[in-house]
């Protein structure tokens, strides 16, 4: 095989080529909806063997906000570790900042022109199956991580949150910071209403807070394109219309933005802000109750993780524990916040 490059992409590292699908059969992939939550190994799987032949994996992902700044550094950390052992790891990024098929799609199959032997990439939307599924039949194998459809598809295995049960959780501790609060006023920001991971966390988020605090009311529903200038801007306007608004629920990026917007109105930890994620944008504000509360999903490990596994199905046969890989999901506020984030200057 010959070296190549990529038109759609916007960086990568230059890997040696290797044999498509290694001219294998490979063992089923485990049950779609099968679940292990917080694998032993989460963030420290270890490749089994070296490669008899040149395997090259692509991780496909984003970098339009700090959070994936962890999940490029988990994938440069499987290539590191992969070297050794006869097979790299190229990070590459589609054009386009949405997680959607309409990038993701273009650069899935870009993969499977330069003869990728595995792919690991998100999956915003149902979109993306046809994609998958064509380079699994082709025979690569596909992970997904950090958010994914719930079409039914032939990838191997997801590695991330419970994106759901993440939005339960944000309606539950939201619920706690409100109760006795009559008609309470809510606002929730997403990052696009088209990224079905997102989806579930809203919507997980607002039937728990439907359940608990069945008078609260949603006053408005906003995409922040995992912008927090672009958040800041639209907490701006929910204090306009909403003087006596209670709350913020964010999705996505932009809780730091909202945070700032309050904070400027004179209303930070009055206007409880509910959110995702430990970038230092957003832990500075936990640290100072502007954001309430922000809750993990083990973003090393979603780049780490599926170049590894991916590398031992291709040469060790070994199929994932379950076909969703859950990470542990920390919930930290003002008063533990200390144990996953050292503030910026600190020791």
């Amino acid at each position: 095989m010959r070296h190549g490059t990529m038109a759609v992409v916007l960086a990568f590292f230059v890997c040696a080529s290797g044999v498509q699908a290694l001219d294998k059969e490979f063992k089923p992939a485990p049950a779609f909806d099968s679940v292990l939550v917080a694998p032993p190994d989460q963030g420290k799987v270890k490749p089994i063997k070296k490669a008899e032949t040149p395997v090259k994996i692509a991780v496909i992902g984003m970098e339009n906000s700090p959070f994936w700044l962890p999940v490029k550094e988990g994938a440069l950390q499987a290539k590191k570790t992969l070297e050794p052992f006869n097979c790299t790891v190229d990070w590459i990024v589609p054009a386009g900042e949405q997680h959607t098929a309409d990038f993701y799609g273009v650069a899935i199959d870009a993969c499977v022109a330069q003869h990728y032997d595995a792919i690991a990439t998100i999956a915003g939307d149902s979109g993306i199956v046809e994609y998958i599924n064509n380079a699994v039949d082709s025979g690569i194998p596909v992970a997904t991580f950090n958010v994914e459809t719930t079409t039914p598809n032939k990838r191997l295995f997801f590695v991330g949150a419970d994106l759901y049960l993440q939005g339960r959780t944000a309606g539950e501790y939201m619920a706690k910071l409100l109760e006795g609060k009559k008609n309470a006023k809510i606002a929730v920001q997403t990052g696009f209403f088209s990224v079905e991971g997102l989806e579930q966390r809203r919507l997980g988020f607002e039937e728990s807070l439907a359940e608990l605090l069945p008078d609260a009311q949603i006053v408005s529903r906003v995409e922040t394109l995992d912008r927090n200038d672009v958040a800041y801007s639209q907490a701006q306007d929910f204090l306009t219309a909403h003087p006596d608004l209670d709350a913020l629920f964010v999705a996505s990026n932009g809780a730091a933005g909202s945070a700032r917007a309050f904070e400027e109105a004179g209303v930070a930890g009055t206007v409880k802000i509910v959110g995702y994620d430990f970038m230092d944008e957003v832990m500075e504000h936990v640290a100072t109750g502007a954001i309430s509360g922000t809750i993990g999903q083990g973003p090393f490990s979603q780049g780490h993780d599926p170049a590894i596994r991916l590398f031992n199905y291709i040469v060790a046969d070994e199929v994932p524990p379950a076909a969703r890989l859950f990470n542990e999901m920390p919930f930290v506020t003002k008063e533990n916040y200390q144990q996953y984030w050292t503030p910026l200057g600190g020791e």
